[in-house]
């Protein structure tokens, strides 16, 4: 997007350092919510108050299934976008000008279901005085189990919220992941996915940390020629010291074998590069190859309360349409977001030389990434699809779609069906383990 535009759009900007001292704590019980939202309405109610800690779980799935049932405000074409451009990010208004006959926005009444549990509120309002970065911003050294910051004052804090938010403890995925190409040809993976957020144990007794976050298994369940094959990762929340681990099942060894470290734009054969290793989960890893620039907070149409898409088949060809998921499947809500700016450091390497970061106010989750080449062209754009799950409880992705530009094609993965469940205590000590993996594997 250009510069110009910025300043024309909504912008609510929160640049001025806040310190950290107790009665700024406060606040996540009076202005912001208790992750550091805003908790008012926007100035003409087309964004609604948080109010979501008020429902009970029964209020709150009937209000999940009323959102189900609605029908769109709006639709934005080709046609008249340019009408909309302040609300929309650089990725859209491409997306609009390179598809025009078939991309198209429905733009829906706007809800903010997102909350967690009580207990990482707790945790977040202790983190306004305990949580700590590294001098250079690189590594988080200590947090309880909740937002780290959720009175920002960097943008790197900003992407420590992204990387460290509530995404449920322990989780199982059944996942299709899609290759979409410019002629309509598709080529499908299916996966097995096991997630554990070991950042997020309620009982943990200190702020200090270990340098795991998240451990991290994937199986490949189809198509027959890639079956059987694994990739157990352990991820670290300070990479700079204590990098990423990796181990790879081999099914035609029957061993785990250690990998050389995925990471940065690190090529990922399931998406046939369209998306590269730091852009799973729209962004992981190391922040050290980039220099961060928050750019305030924005009003802005971004994909949200995609409810439906939490029951449909990726590999449904009536959602693969040629180009982009099928814009009737698609829903868009205003929502305020924080913008972050990322550009490569001089002598730094990386495909990506300027990306720029929308993260939704309500759950810390990046919704939305444009990724400019080293012309400074706009090459790649992301979307999160998220969804409301109650067994999580909260807001979770239900369909990520990677968009390439230049091959006119994308990458999609979401859930198959039913298949994602949550899981409320953590899996046994060493379930995670290179010998406990491949034990599993060659039963």
């Amino acid at each position: 997007m250009k510069r110009s535009l910025l300043l024309v759009c909504v912008v609510i900007f929160c640049t001025d350092r806040v310190k950290a001292n107790p009665s700024n704590g406060d606040r996540l019980e009076l202005d912001l919510t208790p992750i550091g939202a805003i908790r008012s309405a926007n100035s003409d109610g087309s964004i609604p108050a948080w109010n979501a800690d008020k429902l009970t779980e029964k209020a709150h799935l009937e209000w999940m299934q009323k959102i189900e049932k609605e029908q769109p405000l709006y639709t934005i074409d080709a046609g008249h976008s340019d009408q909309y451009a302040p609300l929309l990010s650089a990725g859209l208004q491409k997306m609009f000008q390179q598809y025009p006959k078939t991309f198209f926005m429905p733009v829906y009444p706007t809800h903010r279901p997102a909350r967690q549990p009580q207990w990482t509120y707790e945790a977040t309002r202790k983190n306004v005085i305990d949580a700590r970065l590294s001098p250079s911003g690189d590594e988080l050294l200590a947090a309880w189990p909740g937002t780290p910051f959720p009175l920002p004052s960097s943008a790197m804090e900003i992407m420590w919220n992204h990387q460290t938010r509530w995404k449920g403890l322990f989780i199982r995925l059944h996942l299709f992941e899609n290759t979409v190409y410019d002629g309509g040809t598709i080529d499908t993976l299916e996966t097995s996915i096991e997630t554990y957020a070991s950042y997020y144990r309620e009982d943990r007794a200190f702020a200090s940390l270990d340098w795991r976050s998240t451990l991290y298994f994937s199986y490949i369940l189809g198509p027959a020629r890639l079956a059987g094959g694994g990739l157990l990762i352990h991820d670290t929340l300070q990479p700079l010291h204590k990098p990423r681990q990796a181990w790879i099942y081999v099914a035609g060894e029957r061993r785990m074998r250690r990998s050389p470290v995925l990471g940065y734009d690190s090529p990922l054969f399931n998406s046939e590069g369209i998306r590269v290793a730091d852009e799973i989960d729209m962004f992981n890893g190391a922040l050290d190859r980039y220099d961060w620039t928050l750019l305030g907070r924005r009003e802005m149409l971004i994909p949200y309360n995609n409810q439906k898409m939490r029951y449909n088949r990726c590999d449904d060809g009536l959602v693969l349409t040629p180009h982009h998921l099928s814009s009737h499947s698609m829903r868009f809500e205003k929502h305020r977001v924080w913008v972050v700016e990322a550009k490569l450091k001089p002598g730094q390497r990386h495909i990506y030389a300027h990306r720029t970061f929308y993260i939704d106010e309500d759950t810390w989750s990046i919704v939305m990434a444009d990724n400019y080449d080293k012309k400074g062209d706009l090459w790649r754009f992301a979307l999160r699809f998220s969804a409301y799950y109650e067994d999580m409880p909260g807001m979770f992705s239900s369909l990520d779609a990677y968009h390439d530009f230049g091959q006119r094609a994308y990458f999609m993965q979401c859930s198959a069906g039913n298949g994602t469940e949550f899981y409320l205590q953590p899996p046994q000590d060493g379930y995670f383990s290179p010998t406990s993996i491949r034990q599993r594997l060659r039963r």
